[in-house]
């Protein structure tokens, strides 16, 4: 999947997206901003999950996704700020998390409770992420890019529906 589909599968609302990371470390805090600035876009569709993503299984359930974008910062070897999507089985399977466990309890959950679910990494490679820094300009830029077409995307599939999407809540 590229990029520009993620952002035009985000905007239906059967898509959802939780970030996740450690605000007070960085560039690890990407997840947990995106969603934040998500939120005015998407509504109850952005969740900033923090550290403990479980703890919103049931929410997430209960809004019944075909599909979870999962945002996190991840180490994968790019330049900072640079944007990827992966599978989940690629982070099982050796691709560091910034912080903890990761999500897998989230997504065994899920994957019991949901089975249709399609769960989708949209990633970020990190810099700096030393407790107390704040994101890095690169990882911000990244932050605003997905931002601007989502909103992008966001605009153009209401237009095509008939309806003003951008400004949910």
């Amino acid at each position: 999947m590229k990029i520009d589909e993620l952002y035009k599968l985000l905007v239906r609302a059967d898509a959802l997206i939780i970030g996740v990371g450690n605000d007070i470390s960085g560039d690890d805090g990407f997840g947990p901003e995106l969603a934040r600035r998500l939120k005015p876009i998407l509504g109850e569709r952005a969740i900033d999950g923090g550290l403990a993503p479980e703890n919103w299984t049931g929410p997430i359930a209960a809004l019944s996704p075909k599909t979870l974008i999962i945002a996190d910062a991840v180490a994968f070897g790019g330049e900072t700020g640079e944007i990827r999507i992966l599978d989940p089985d690629e982070l099982e399977s050796g691709l560091p998390a910034t912080h903890g466990p990761g999500f897998s309890p989230l997504l065994y959950f899920l994957k019991d409770t949901l089975p249709q679910l399609k769960t989708i990494i949209l990633a970020v490679q990190p810099g700096e992420t030393g407790l107390m820094k704040p994101i890095s300009k690169k990882v911000n830029s990244a932050i605003e890019k997905i931002v601007a077409a989502i909103s992008k995307a966001g605009a153009t599939r209401a237009s095509e529906i008939g309806e003003d999407n951008t400004n949910r809540t």
